[in-house]
């Protein structure tokens, strides 16, 4: 454990109790100053401040009860999202049950469920400052940690090129060690010598943390491995091939006092799939009756910018290979836009940039053409998150060339998804596109899909403001 996790876990402290403080203080001047239900008190502000400081440190308790200062190098926000509304809420009821039975004066009901709903936004927004912070730290080398992979495989060149890729990790890649007689990644990567000089390797690097990709080798280079690991202090963890065969998530248990892993089916069938469902539909008529303004005048400026159709019709493959319609506002000129089911090539931003008008442009790069799909989403032909739709053509194509690609089609596809927020739309390869729809499939939650739809807004809002033209393959 390095001393800047220590240092920001203990950080999250200071900050919790600002913002829990800072919510007190917004409920008090919505309730007491607003106009909402207006209420005559002879509670002074000072006066009311002292339950904050009655309450804090309970507070403060129930959240390390929770895990929420577990020491961690990189934090799931939407974990700590659910664990702080779960621990405001039962701080408020406790609080709620002390007032009632204690019978302590108080002067507003309503005043406490403005100090839930404010603190939850404001705690979980105070902890994505400090987390952005640490990630930031990351790219100076502040509380970055070095990394031995052992093992010259397919799985080992993913995860080192993840690494290397992914600053906000906070890892270093410093070199792998392999006894493989052909080493595939000597070329490429920092080759540190065989498994039987990794004692002297890590007296030598120092790592932070060891990760183990082939556990092929026998059994005693592991445990050797292992107690090098724990002699130093080290970190030692280990990636099965079973296990980057399959994205199914996994549950540990154990049996005959063994631990014993478990895939697990898909959570998107049964009450899942009902959920989702219930979901999109809700989601789908709220968007479409706040946004028919909106829908109007893309409908009436991409009408008069160029002859044509004002929605762009097209044959898209979905769950179980069911072909649908599929809809947006038409963003190219019309003898250059391929109406077709039949997609005649692979599309680049090059090519497809001189086919696109200017109102086009604008509506691509704020994402407004895409609304039209909002009706597919509450056809039922669609859902926000899942795998993006493919033409036929294209997807009897990826089946013959990726054996895994039909298990996209287990479930809807969807506007926006975790491939797309993970930068894998357009030209980029459709292998890591691949992978990373069946990982959203297999680990589908319903918090997952909030996850991905607020990365998505995010996103767009980037694009909009500063980001690159993002043009979307066959669109």
């Amino acid at each position: 454990m390095k001393r800047s996790e220590l240092l920001f876990s203990f950080l999250l402290l200071p900050v919790d109790a600002a913002m829990i403080i800072v919510s007190f203080v917004l409920s008090y001047y919505l309730r007491i100053k607003g106009d909402i239900l207006p209420v005559y008190s002879d509670v002074t502000f000072s006066q009311y401040l002292w339950y904050v400081v009655y309450i804090l440190p309970f507070w403060l308790l129930v959240f390390a009860l929770s895990g929420l200062y577990k020491i961690s190098r990189e934090r799931n926000y939407f974990n700590d999202l659910y664990k702080i509304f779960v621990s405001n809420s039962v701080v408020i009821l406790i609080f709620i049950v002390v007032i009632f039975f204690g019978r302590a004066f108080f002067f507003s009901r309503l005043i406490l469920i403005l100090i839930l709903a404010i603190s939850v936004l404001v705690v979980f927004l105070g902890r994505i400052i400090v987390g952005e912070i640490q990630r930031h730290l990351y790219r100076y080398g502040y509380g970055v940690h070095k990394v031995i992979v052992v093992g010259d495989s397919p799985v080992a060149s993913r995860l080192i090129h993840e690494i290397l890729n992914q600053k906000r990790l906070g890892l270093k890649f410093v070199g792998f060690v392999s006894d493989s007689s052909k080493r595939s990644q000597s070329h490429e990567f920092q080759f540190l010598g065989s498994i039987d000089s990794l004692k002297d390797i890590v007296k030598k690097v120092k790592p932070d943390e060891i990760i183990l990709t082939d556990i092929s080798i026998n059994r005693k280079k592991i445990i050797n491995i292992i107690q090098i690991c724990s002699d130093a202090n080290i970190s030692f963890k280990f990636i099965s091939d079973v296990f980057s065969m399959v994205t199914t998530s996994a549950s540990s248990n154990t049996l005959a006092g063994l631990p014993i892993m478990e895939l697990k089916t898909i959570a998107l069938d049964g009450w899942g799939r009902i959920v989702k469902r219930l979901f999109d539909i809700i989601f789908s008529v709220v968007l479409l009756v706040i946004l028919s303004p909106l829908f109007l005048l893309a409908a009436f400026l991409v009408k008069i910018s160029s002859p044509g159709p004002v929605i762009f019709k097209q044959k898209r493959v979905g769950r179980d290979g069911k072909v649908f319609n599929f809809y947006k506002f038409r963003s190219m000129y019309t003898d250059k836009c391929d109406f077709s089911d039949k997609g005649k090539k692979w599309t680049t931003a090059k090519d497809e940039k001189s086919r696109i008008t200017p109102i086009g442009r604008i509506l691509r790069k704020s994402n407004i053409d895409e609304i039209p799909q909002f009706y597919n989403v509450l056809k039922g032909d669609m859902s926000f998150v899942g795998p993006r739709p493919e033409l036929p053509t294209f997807v009897d194509k990826f089946q013959k060339d990726i054996p895994e690609y039909y298990r996209r089609h287990r479930v809807k596809s969807g506007l926006t998804g975790w491939a797309v927020v993970n930068g894998l739309k357009g030209d980029t390869s459709i292998e890591e596109r691949v992978r990373y729809d069946i990982f959203y499939i297999e680990n589908w939650s319903f918090w997952f899909d909030l996850k991905i739809i607020i990365k998505t807004v995010f996103l767009v809002i980037r694009e909009i403001f500063g980001g690159k033209y993002e043009y979307r393959n066959n669109s």
